[in-house]
């Protein structure tokens, strides 16, 4: 053996080794740690940007046209600029991964993606159920992490949430926040009892913004859940669960909000409630003034209308004043992007991000 690793070191190939032991990492990580097969590409390249993950949690989200890519990439950016150490990767639809071109978009902004089935829920005699929403479910089936946290690409995060990927769950259950149930802009097809006096967020310490416990006795709006964020461990066991209520559960044809009015129902009393600051719906700013404090949110949740979506907002509104902050987000990241960016790159912008983004 001590010759013949005198003969390589004296091998003019030498400088090939860097290159074998290159590929023997490769290959050796992703058996026998199953890293997913776009992670070790990134991690190459986090080398280069500075950013070095832990690999065994992530934050996804779902996206599944092009509508909402210029809030996954304000949603990205957001995260790194708060320091997180563990990664964004994106669940894409079947749709998506076939659009060649919003796929070189993903790679070039540095975003590794998870390619997920379409979840279509059997047909029901008792009417048409709402498509669209169920690949949100698909986290769950994401055995090889430790835990996932589910964030909505309409979101920013403000302040460094690290510590959700610690955070005590509920055995077999998940964490996240209240709805808001006041509908202050008197959406028609939002239940009649939606009103401020229901609103779990009317119960919560208007101090700290501490939510109220969830107990069996708990009025019936304190079991519902926004699932903008959700953090909860991978498990097939709850992943087959939530299939088999999507397929069976005579409410499903009902549900308006499907996805997350299906997890309140299998996480009924298993749920534990995070305060307001992890999923901030922006109407809050207004509806719940007394609770809300703008240096305590962490994640910004833009329900409803998109700030993406117009450039024009009314800076005095206590609302859609929100809405500049992402602004400010995009302004970075098309600094980011068209910073020293080829060609290739220019024209990923040009016919990816702009014309899902505002120009005026």
């Amino acid at each position: 053996m001590g010759p013949y690793f005198i003969n390589i070191m004296s091998s003019p190939y030498l400088f090939l080794l860097p290159v074998f032991f290159s590929l023997f990492a490769y290959f050796y990580l992703r058996h026998a740690h199953r890293i997913p097969a776009g992670a070790m590409a990134i991690s190459l390249n986090e080398q280069e940007t500075g950013h070095a993950y832990d690999t065994t949690k992530i934050w996804t989200t779902l996206v599944s046209n092009r509508g909402y890519f210029g809030g996954l990439l304000v949603l990205n950016h957001s995260l790194r600029k708060t320091g997180s150490k563990y990664q964004l990767r994106v669940m894409v639809t079947r749709a998506v991964e076939n659009d060649h071109e919003f796929m070189r978009a993903f790679a070039a902004a540095g975003i590794p993606t998870i390619v997920v089935d379409d979840i279509v829920p059997k047909p029901r005699e008792n009417g048409k159920i709402k498509s669209g929403f169920w690949e949100k479910l698909a986290p769950w089936g994401l055995t090889e992490y430790e835990r996932v946290v589910l964030l909505d690409s309409d979101q920013v995060i403000l302040k460094n949430i690290d510590d959700m990927m610690e955070m005590e769950i509920p055995d077999g259950g998940i964490a996240c926040a209240h709805v808001c149930a006041c509908n202050p802009r008197k959406i028609p097809h939002y239940s009649k009892d939606w009103i401020p006096e229901n609103c779990p967020f009317t119960a919560a310490n208007q101090t700290t913004g501490e939510p109220v416990p969830i107990t069996p006795e708990s009025p019936e709006h304190h079991h519902l859940l926004n699932s903008g964020t959700v953090i909860l461990q991978p498990s097939k066991k709850q992943f087959d669960t939530l299939i088999h209520t999507l397929n069976t559960h005579p409410d499903v044809p009902n549900m308006w909000l499907p996805d997350q009015e299906l997890l309140a129902v299998v996480y009924r009393n298993r749920w534990r409630p995070l305060p307001y600051t992890y999923n901030a719906l922006k109407p809050m700013r207004s509806c719940h003034a007394n609770m809300w404090r703008d240096e305590d949110v962490r994640i910004l949740h833009y329900i409803l209308d998109k700030p993406w979506q117009s450039r024009y907002f009314d800076a005095n509104d206590p609302v859609q004043s929100t809405h500049r902050l992402w602004w400010e987000f995009f302004a970075e990241v098309e600094r980011d992007w068209l910073d020293g960016a080829d060609d290739k790159k220019r024209a990923l912008w040009e016919n990816v991000v702009v014309p899902a983004v505002a120009q005026e």
